[in-house]
């Protein structure tokens, strides 16, 4: 079943991340100022903040299933609109802005609802395995789709055929979820009177206890708004392969995802964190320089790396800092937080771009990752480590 449920995510996720490299590029190719397409591609993060906060409470009460099911509507929502006839980025930005917001809902439906299904189909003593395993479908979208899409691309020179690569491959998720939609969750969850992720009723949910793991994430996650914004454009222009940067974050990501899951159910979780911030920074540091393909290599295998030793460990955290009642809630509000980071970075620095440029922009998001590193430094709970199969102390009670 968990095998399923990667499936299904890395197909769905097509509907974002086939799109992450090839729609900027559309958009610079049709005359675009940078700053404006920042602000079209950071509109998908602007909705995921609000969809999160609403997708967690509808996580909590109608499952991870229907949720999944939803999510990949609003993909094919999105895909559709860039194929419909007349649509050019030169003539009317509207049906891009709603295009990326479609996507945006479908992002904060689909990771969320994905992650709290884990604990359904895995045992407590394996759930960092669990969570770093269909997160790292997740990755593999993005090793494959952004260089897939420029390679789409780059042969038919329209944004049509991108989009119509990915309406079929979030089909196909649609199919692999209807599986697993009829089958049951493990013998032990199937007896449970509560099953995971399942409320009586819609709430909003937070607990004081995420808020250091989300804080880190936001100030994290801010420096991949900016390389996704504003990266592939300078890099085209400086004749560097941006899509070797991202296919080599992917595969780095892949590769220390599950062994960090492992690591994050045997070790303090803010040695990972810490040590996966520093590799960020020295990535983002690089990309200030001059962008070659080599230089763009190496930042992506730093990104990577630090994006897979960071994101299980605070995923395991919310987890066990959580219930089934409002597992859901957590990871949306994870899904929140890395959407207020992206906007932070494409939207946010906007100005700072148009007026300092890029390098000033990267130098923010640096003091961003120290700030996290501090957080890390300071949260206790961090720096203990414990037995997968329970559930730390929550701060406080739920309130919605």
């Amino acid at each position: 079943m968990l095998v399923r449920l990667a499936l299904t995510l890395f197909a769905l996720q097509a509907g974002f991340h086939g799109f992450t490299a090839s729609l900027p590029l559309v958009l610079a190719r049709a005359g675009l100022p940078d700053e404006e397409i920042g602000l079209i591609v950071g509109a998908a993060a602007v909705v995921q903040v609000p969809a999160a906060f609403v997708g967690g409470a509808l996580v909590d009460r109608f499952g991870g299933i229907a949720m999944l099911a939803a999510g990949a509507v609003a993909y094919l929502v999105g895909a559709s609109i860039l194929v419909v006839p007349g649509v050019d980025p030169a003539a009317d930005r509207l049906p891009f802005v709603i295009a990326r917001m479609s996507q945006g809902i479908g992002l904060a439906l689909t990771l969320p609802a994905a992650l709290s299904l884990v604990p359904r189909y895995i045992g407590p003593e394996r759930r960092g395995f669990g969570l770093g395993f269909v997160g790292s479908a997740h990755n593999m979208t993005l090793i494959l789709l952004p260089p897939l899409s420029l390679a789409i691309l780059g042969g038919s020179r329209s944004l049509d055929s991108v989009a119509l690569v990915v309406v079929g491959l979030v089909v196909v998720g649609i199919a692999v979820l209807a599986t697993l939609a009829r089958a049951g969750p493990r013998a032990d969850e199937a007896n449970d009177p509560e099953p995971a992720s399942v409320g009586p009723r819609f709430r909003f949910v937070f607990r004081r206890a995420w808020a250091v793991p989300l804080a880190i994430i936001l100030l994290y996650i801010a420096h991949w708004g900016v390389v996704t914004a504003y990266l592939p454009q300078r890099a085209e222009l400086a004749g560097a392969n941006v899509g070797l940067f991202f296919a080599a974050d992917g595969v780095a990501v892949l590769a220390l995802r599950i062994p960090s899951g492992w690591l994050a159910d045997r070790m303090q979780p803010r040695i990972l964190i810490i040590a996966g911030l520093i590799a960020t920074v020295v990535a983002i540091g690089l990309l200030v320089l001059p962008p070659t393909t080599p230089i763009l290599v190496v930042a992506g295998v730093l990104t990577g790396g630090g994006a897979g030793v960071i994101m299980t460990p605070i995923l395991v955290e919310l987890s066990r800092r959580s219930t089934d009642a409002d597992r859901g809630s957590a990871f949306s509000m994870f899904s929140a937080a890395s959407a207020g980071a992206l906007v932070l970075g494409s939207v946010g620095v906007a100005p700072i771009v148009a007026a300092a440029g890029f390098s000033a922009a990267i130098g923010v998001t640096i003091g961003g990752l120290l700030l996290a590193a501090i957080l890390a430094f300071g949260d206790r709970q961090l720096a203990t480590r414990r037995a997968a199969d329970r559930n730390v102390e929550l701060e406080a009670r739920p309130t919605g």
